[in-house]
């Protein structure tokens, strides 16, 4: 018997994105769930419009905890979670690796991502690792480390070769708040010790601003995508930046909290 497969979308004011994420997964033919974390914006309503969409409040605390519950808690080991965020879409080709790719019962498939950029797909360039989007039920698969979270080791792992789409179209305005909350994030698992090599480069020095764009200009040919390829440099900097900047008032408001008789010059 084939495992089923049920989509999730987690989602919080993702208007610009959730009718192309929603209408990409259309064809599979597959039961979709919008995990809703309280969007004030039209979210609800485009998602209203697939009927095939049902829409569920849910209370998004983190990555690591939001993935392992749904793995975890809500599927047993016959089912299959389909777990995305509202700015990917899955296109036919990467829908019908994944089913053949179930027949083999892996706990985890991985896609690589086709970045956009401005709308536009960035050719040359990207960063972005492959990304886990399919899991088997019965498990958790995620351990907390740096700004996010990153895979368990030694998992069963189907990696795709068909391309997942990565194309987020909120303000940028957005992104930049985003970079805030992971740099709180960064903050917490580093003073509790949850970090990997590039995220305690990351919290204590700048230095992967520059290693950034010089990896993806030069290294992943990025220079080549002209315009595209800078912005995205750019903005892995900028990424980068915020975060420390974040993880440094951070720091320091801790150490008035624990020297409070002293103070600062500059």
């Amino acid at each position: 018997m084939k495992p089923s497969i049920t989509a999730y979308i987690l989602a919080k004011n993702e208007e610009p994105n959730i009718g192309k994420c929603l209408a990409s997964l259309e064809p599979c033919g597959i039961p979709v769930v919008l995990l809703d974390s309280g969007s004030i914006d039209r979210t609800k309503e485009i998602a209203g419009g697939f009927d095939f969409c049902q829409i569920q409040s849910f209370l998004f605390t983190s990555h690591t905890d939001a993935w392992n519950t749904i793995t975890g808690r809500w599927h047993t080991g016959n089912e299959y979670a389909l777990i995305l965020d509202a700015d990917m879409e899955i296109t036919p080709e990467l829908w019908c690796e994944i089913v053949q790719a179930l027949d083999g019962l892996p706990q985890v498939v991985l896609a690589p991502v086709m970045m956009y950029v401005e709308g536009r797909p960035l050719v040359h360039g990207s960063l972005y690792p492959p990304k886990a989007i399919v899991f088997r039920g019965g498990d958790e698969y995620f351990i907390a480390s740096g700004h996010c979270s990153r895979l368990k080791p030694r998992l069963g792992c189907y990696y795709a070769q068909n391309k997942l789409i990565h194309n987020d179209l909120k303000p940028y305005s957005a992104y930049l708040l985003s970079q805030v909350r992971y740099g709180r994030l960064l903050y917490q698992r580093y003073e509790q010790g949850c970090v990997s090599f590039k995220d305690r480069l990351r919290a204590t020095t700048p230095l992967m601003a520059f290693i950034h764009p010089f990896a993806s200009l030069v290294l992943r040919g990025g220079i080549l995508s002209g315009r595209l390829g800078i912005i995205y440099a750019l903005d892995r900097a900028i990424a980068v930046l915020v975060q420390y900047r974040v993880v440094l008032a951070s720091k320091l408001a801790q150490d008035r909290k624990q020297s409070p008789g002293q103070s600062t010059t500059s």
